[in-house]
């Protein structure tokens, strides 16, 4: 009997352990991607943002920022305004233009500039 009961305290609590390991979990990397389109008419380009979430109880960290521009030769991996907030209706960058690496709960749009077909890549991974 006591050895039933203390097999069945052993799963109880392993159970227990392992499910609270995987709510606190990371999850991703997720990519968002932008890029510069050829536009019709007047319009000479079109910027193509990419959008995601971040879900209640969870923080998005930033771990990869690329941006290409062909037309110029330009490569950049320092976040600054790209990523804008829909729910705050802000620009997620500090007073001199760096980007956070920190994204509280939210809806995000991720853009860039350049000419026509420069490329962005946004990777980040969803902390508990």
């Amino acid at each position: 009997m006591k050895k039933n009961f203390l097999i069945k305290s052993i799963l109880a609590v392993a159970l227990t352990v392992l499910f609270t390991a995987s709510a606190l979990a990371v999850s991703g990397p997720y990519s968002v991607h932008a890029r510069v389109v050829s536009g019709t008419g007047a319009v000479q380009a079109v910027l193509q943002s990419g959008e995601f979430t971040v879900p209640d109880g969870s923080t998005a960290v930033i771990t990869k920022f690329q941006h290409d521009n062909p037309a110029t030769g330009s490569h950049n991996e320092k976040l600054g305004k790209n990523v804008y907030s829909i729910t705050q209706n802000i620009f997620m960058a500090d007073k001199d233009g760096n980007g956070f690496l920190q994204l509280p709960a939210g809806k995000y749009r991720f853009t860039i500039g350049g000419s026509v077909g420069a490329t962005g890549l946004l990777v980040y991974e969803l902390h508990p």
